[in-house]
C-alpha cells in the first residue's frame, strides 16, 4: 500500500473516531439538541398552571430531569406549585417519594388536592452520604414517578448534582430539588431552575435557567393553602 493510500486510510480512521466521540457527547443529559425539541415538548408534564407551561421549553415540567426550586424560606407555597403534577402521577398509580422534607406534610390538604396518599412515600436517610444514595437509587429505579428532595445543612457539590440529574434521566423520573436561594449564584447541571419569592397573596417565580428555552422571565401565581404542619418539623 502506497503512502497516499495510507494517508487516506488514516484520515478515515480519524474521522470515524471523531464521529464516535461526537455521538457519545450528544448522549449527555446536559447537551441540548434542536432536533430533540419536539420530543421534549411532548415529554413535558403539565404543571397545572397554563401561564407557567407557556414559559417552559417542555410545555410542562421536564420529565427525566432535575428541576431546582430556590427560595429563602420553606412554606411559601412551593408545594402548591408542583401539586397538580404530583396528583396526576399518584392517580395513575405512580409513586411519589419525599426525601427528608423539613416539615410534616399535612395529609388532609394533600388528599384534598388530589394526592393519593397510598402512593406517597417519605424517606429519612441519615447523613449526606445515605441521603445521596437514597435519592439516586430512587430516581433511577424506574418505579418512581416523582421525587422531592431538600438540601440539608451540607450543600451537594456539582458532581453529586450531576449524578442525580443522570439518575432522573435514566429512571424517567421528575426530580424536584429544593435549595436555598443563595445557591442560584452557583452553576448547576439541573435542566430547569426557578427562583421563588413570596409576595402578598402571590408566589413570584423567576426562570433562571432551562435547557432548550429562554430564561429571565418573571411570573406571578396565586398562593394556596398551607400544606405543612409548622408545629411539627421533621428535624
Amino acid at each position: 500500500m502506497g503512502s497516499a493510500e495510507n494517508f487516506i486510510e488514516n484520515n478515515q480512521l480519524e474521522s470515524q473516531a471523531k464521529h464516535q466521540k461526537l455521538a457519545q457527547l450528544l448522549t449527555r443529559a446536559d447537551i441540548w439538541q434542536a432536533a430533540n425539541e419536539p420530543r421534549r415538548q411532548r415529554n413535558g408534564i403539565a404543571s397545572g398552571f397554563p401561564s407557567l407551561d407557556a414559559l417552559l421549553a417542555n410545555h410542562g415540567w421536564p420529565r427525566g430531569a432535575t428541576t431546582e426550586l430556590l427560595m429563602d424560606q420553606m412554606g411559601i407555597g412551593e408545594l402548591t406549585l408542583i401539586l397538580p403534577a404530583l396528583a396526576g402521577l399518584t392517580q395513575r398509580g405512580q409513586m411519589v417519594i419525599l426525601v427528608n422534607p423539613p416539615h410534616i406534610p399535612y395529609a388532609p390538604s394533600l388528599a384534598n388536592s388530589g394526592i393519593r396518599l397510598e402512593n406517597l412515600l417519605i424517606l429519612h436517610p441519615r447523613g449526606p452520604k445515605d441521603t445521596l444514595w437514597a435519592i439516586e437509587q430512587s430516581l433511577q429505579s424506574g418505579s418512581c414517578g416523582a421525587l422531592l428532595s431538600w438540601q440539608g445543612r451540607q450543600s451537594m457539590n456539582h458532581k453529586d448534582l450531576r449524578r442525580l440529574q443522570l439518575a432522573a434521566r435514566n429512571g424517567d423520573c421528575l426530580h424536584f430539588h429544593f435549595r436555598p436561594q443563595c445557591e442560584s449564584a452557583n452553576p448547576s447541571p439541573a435542566s430547569l431552575r426557578l427562583q421563588l419569592t413570596p409576595r402578598e397573596g402571590e408566589l413570584a417565580l423567576r426562570l433562571l435557567k432551562q435547557l432548550g428555552g429562554n430564561s429571565g422571565q418573571n411570573l406571578y401565581l396565586a398562593r394556596a393553602a398551607k400544606l405543612v404542619r409548622r408545629d411539627q418539623p421533621m428535624h
